[in-house]
């Protein structure tokens, strides 16, 4: 089963997290140079960023789902009383209270 967006950012942001651990307190026993290490941490100090930044973004992507389904119930409010209008905010609201 193919992972999620947010499964998979979860996931990158987990092992930076246990990467930066590694690389910045494991002076000693790691065999690698400090430039290196030190661009090691910087790459994953930036990954870190970016999967916090895009976890945020999908967070808000369905506030501005709902959001949109608010703007068309609006939109439709104008329209005469009928079978059809009731049907349209019917499945609106369903989706709404999701």
């Amino acid at each position: 089963m193919k992972q999620t967006s947010k499964e998979l950012l979860e996931a990158v942001s987990k092992h930076c997290y246990n990467e930066l651990t590694l690389y910045r307190f494991n002076n000693t026993t790691l065999d690698v140079s400090d430039k290196y290490r030190e661009g090691r941490l910087t790459a994953l100090e930036y990954l870190t960023e970016l999967t916090y930044y895009y976890l945020q973004e999908e967070k808000k992507i369905e506030e501005e789902f709902k959001k949109q389904v608010s703007k068309q119930l609006k939109l439709y409010d104008c329209l005469d009383d009928t079978e059809y209008k009731r049907g349209l905010y019917d499945a609106l609201s369903v989706v709404l209270g999701l």
